[in-house]
């Protein structure tokens, strides 16, 4: 009884992977408006991230270095403390940005790209 040796995923993928492929680029992408555009975009969203990483390291080293503020009650005899209202808030700092950033893409930048693609395209 003869075995025929199986067939190999990766071995048929390297075959084809073998085959020349003509590249094709995308006509947008040398676009100057996109390449604007894309610098804009990612330079806000930078903007925000980094705004976000401020927030947080200020909280956490607050905490690591200065207990005793974070730890103060709001009012006396009170058991809740300021830091669960600032931590709370930290949240809502957090979805306050990602709608910021979700306005802007459904508004702005959705109407960037539609009047990039009708000037490529035409």
């Amino acid at each position: 009884m003869e075995h025929a040796a199986p067939i190999c995923a990766a071995a048929a993928l390297a075959a084809d992977a073998a085959t020349p492929r003509p590249v094709t680029t995308n006509p947008i992408l040398d676009d100057p408006r996109f390449q604007a555009f894309v610098r804009k975009r990612r330079a806000f969203s930078w903007s925000l991230t980094i705004l976000m990483l401020i927030i947080y390291f200020a909280f956490i080293l607050t905490l690591a270095f200065s207990p005793a503020l974070l730890g103060r009650p709001i009012h006396p005899g009170s058991p809740t403390t300021w830091g669960i209202p600032i931590g709370f808030g930290m949240f809502a700092v957090t979805f306050l940005l990602v709608a910021v950033y979700v306005i802007r893409a459904n508004t702005v930048y959705d109407a960037a790209i539609h009047e990039i693609k009708q000037g490529v395209l035409k």
